[in-house]
C-alpha cells in the first residue's frame, strides 16, 4: 500500500492508503486541519494542497479550477486527486484571525491563588477559549482557532451526513473537535503553572456540535422532526476529552434548547439577561447556524435556521476567512470603490462583514437593484461592471478585475439574510410583536459581533428599528458559557433551558412566504 507523507508547518505525519483514493480522505485520517466547504464534492475549488510527488495527473474539475500557475507548481484539489504511489503533499497553515473583542484583565497573573476556569464556544466555523477568574466570573483573556472539522464541510449538516455514512468519520469527527478546542486552549498561551490553575471547563456549542462532541447518536437530529438524541447536561464529560484536560478538572456541558437551538443559543440568553428582561428584545447569533431569540418579556421562542456559511466569506467567490488582506468594509464615494482591509495590507478577499458592506454600498449607489440584480448601465458605476461569456454580470472590486463581486454572491447574502429575517419575523409574530416594541436588538457572534448595524437595517436583514436599540456583541455565546462555570450559572442555564421555547420553522406555515420576502434588499424586508 501506498505511503502518503502530510506535512503543515513543523508537523509531519504518515498514513497508508489504498491506489486511487482521494487526498482529502487520506488528509482525514491525520486529523490536521484542511478546509472543504463544499464537503468534497469538487464545486468550490478551495481545499488546495501542494502536491510534491505521487499523485495522479490533474482532472478537468481541477483545470478548471486551477491557474496555470498553481498547475505549474503541482497544487491540486485534495477532493480530486488521487494517490498513485508513495506520496508527499504540504498543507498551507490555516490562519484565523481572532476578534475576542472586550477589556481584558491581567488579574489571574498577580493574584495566584485564584482559580481558573476555561469557557469554550465549539463554533461550526471558529472555536473560541476564554480564561476566567472563578472568584469573580471576569473574563481574563480570549482566544480562537479554526474548527478543523470544516475538512468535511463547512456546513453541519455535511458533517452529519458524514458521520452517518461512517462509524470511523464519527469518530474522526470527535477528535478533530478535540484538537480544534486544544488549538483554542493553545491560543491563550498560557504557561503551565497558570493552566495547573484550571479547575472547570465548560463547551457551548450548537446541537450538531454538542452531539458529534458527546458522541450520542445522530440520527433524531438528522431526519424530522430534528430533535437531540438527549438535551440534558452532562455535568462531568471529563471522559469524553480524550485526555487533553487533566484529571482534576471538572469538564461540563450545559444543557441544550432543543432542536438545531444548542447550549450556545443558551450561553446567550444568560449572558443577555433573557431571564430578566426590562421589556421586548431580541439577540441573533449570525453565523453559519444562525440563533434567533425573541421574548416578549416573559416568553422566551428561540429558533435556528440555516443561514449557510456566507456569513464567514465561505461559497463567496473571493471570499476570504479574516486573515491579513481580508476584506472588512468597503467605501463609495464618486465612482470610485474604497477598501479596508485587516493590517490594511494588499485586498485578497472579502469577509462575510466585507460582503456585507459592499452590498449595502452599491444598493444604496444604485448598482443592485432591490431584488439583488446587478444593473447593467447603473449611473456612475458603469466602469465597474463586467459580463462573463454567458453575460452573468459582476462588480470588480480591484482595479485589475481579480477580485470581483459575482451575481451568485449577492444571491448567497440574500439567501442567508432572508433566513435570518424570517425567522425573526416569525417569533415576533408568535409573540404579537411589532418592531418598535422592541427596546434592544443584540447582534452577536464572531460575525454579527462586528457588522456595520447600518447596513443589516439598511438591506432588511433584521427588521426596521431604530439604530439605537441595535448593539453589537462580539462574544455572546464564549461570555455565557463563562456564566455556566459557576454552579449558581450552571443553575441558571437550566433554568433557561426549561423556560425557553424551541419553535420549529419548518412546521410555520408563513416561514416560506416571509423567506422569500426577507431576500428582498430594502429596509421593510419586502419586495417593493
Amino acid at each position: 500500500m501506498p505511503k502518503v507523507t502530510v506535512i503543515y508547518g513543523e508537523e509531519i505525519r504518515t498514513v497508508q492508503a489504498q491506489k486511487g483514493e482521494l487526498l482529502g480522505d487520506v488528509i482525514a485520517q491525520t486529523g490536521l486541519p484542511l478546509e472543504q466547504p463544499c464537503a468534497g464534492r469538487g464545486t468550490c475549488g478551495k481545499c488546495k494542497v501542494l502536491v510534491e510527488e505521487g499523485v495522479g495527473t490533474p482532472d478537468e474539475i481541477e483545470l478548471e479550477n486551477l491557474s496555470a500557475g498553481e498547475l505549474a507548481l503541482n497544487n491540486r484539489l485534495a477532493c480530486r486527486a488521487r494517490v498513485e504511489e508513495d506520496s508527499r503533499l504540504v498543507l498551507s497553515p490555516i490562519v484565523v484571525y481572532s476578534n475576542k473583542i472586550f477589556k481584558s484583565s491581567s488579574r489571574y497573573k498577580r493574584e495566584k491563588d485564584v482559580p481558573l476556569g476555561l469557557a469554550i464556544d465549539l463554533g461550526s466555523t471558529t472555536v473560541a477559549a476564554f480564561l476566567t477568574m472563578l472568584d469573580t466570573g471576569e473574563v481574563a483573556a480570549g482566544g480562537g482557532g479554526l474548527n478543523q472539522q470544516t475538512v468535511y464541510g463547512a456546513d453541519v449538516i455535511s458533517r452529519l451526513a458524514a458521520a452517518l455514512d461512517n462509524p470511523e468519520n464519527a469518530e474522526r469527527l470527535q477528535r478533530l473537535a478535540l484538537a480544534s478546542i486544544n488549538q483554542a486552549v493553545d491560543s491563550l498561551k498560557l504557561s503551565k503553572r497558570i493552566l495547573e490553575r484550571v479547575q472547570r471547563v465548560t463547551i457551548v456549542g450548537n446541537v450538531a456540535m454538542h452531539h458529534l462532541l458527546s458522541k450520542q447518536p445522530l440520527e433524531s437530529i438528522s431526519m424530522m422532526p430534528f430533535q437531540p438524541y438527549s438535551a440534558a447536561a452532562i455535568k462531568d464529560a471529563s471522559y469524553l476529552m480524550g485526555g487533553i484536560f487533566p484529571e482534576h478538572i471538572q469538564v461540563m456541558l450545559p444543557p441544550l434548547i432543543g432542536g438545531f437551538v444548542g447550549s450556545d443559543a443558551l450561553a446567550c440568553l444568560a449572558y443577555f439577561n433573557f431571564d430578566n428582561p426590562s421589556g421586548p428584545m431580541a439577540a441573533i447569533d449570525l453565523g453559519t447556524n444562525g440563533e434567533v431569540m425573541v421574548t416578549d418579556g416573559e416568553r422566551i421562542l428561540t429558533a435556528s435556521t440555516a443561514a449557510g456559511p456566507a456569513f464567514e466569506g465561505v461559497n463567496i467567490s473571493c471570499g476570504s476567512r479574516a486573515i491579513d488582506g481580508a476584506i472588512v468594509d468597503t467605501q463609495l464615494q464618486d465612482g470610485q470603490l474604497g477598501l479596508e482591509t485587516i493590517a490594511d495590507a494588499d485586498p485578497i478577499g472579502l469577509t462575510g462583514s466585507g460582503l456585507l458592506s459592499a452590498v449595502n454600498q452599491f444598493r444604496q449607489a444604485g448598482v443592485i437593484d432591490a431584488s439583488g440584480r446587478i444593473l447593467t448601465e447603473p449611473e456612475g458605476y458603469t466602469h465597474l461592471i463586467s459580463s462573463d461569456e454567458h453575460g452573468t454580470r459582476s462588480i470588480n472590486l480591484t482595479e485589475d478585475g481579480s477580485l470581483k463581486l459575482t451575481q451568485l454572491d449577492v444571491r448567497e447574502l440574500q439567501k442567508a439574510k432572508g433566513a435570518i429575517r424570517a425567522a425573526i419575523d416569525v417569533l415576533m409574530m408568535q409573540l404579537n410583536l411589532k418592531p418598535e416594541d422592541l427596546q434592544k436588538v443584540i447582534l452577536t457572534g464572531s460575525f454579527g459581533g462586528q457588522v456595520d448595524i447600518e447596513s443589516i437595517i439598511n438591506i432588511g436583514m433584521i427588521p426596521p428599528v431604530a439604530p439605537q436599540v441595535v448593539e453589537t456583541i462580539a462574544n455572546g455565546a464564549g461570555f455565557g458559557a463563562a456564566i455556566f462555570l459557576s454552579d449558581e450559572g450552571f443553575a441558571l442555564g437550566e433554568k433557561l433551558a426549561a423556560k425557553a421555547e424551541q419553535i420549529d420553522l419548518d412546521l410555520d406555515a408563513s416561514f416560506n412566504m416571509l423567506y422569500v420576502e426577507g431576500m428582498s434588499l430594502s429596509p421593510n424586508g419586502k419586495r417593493k
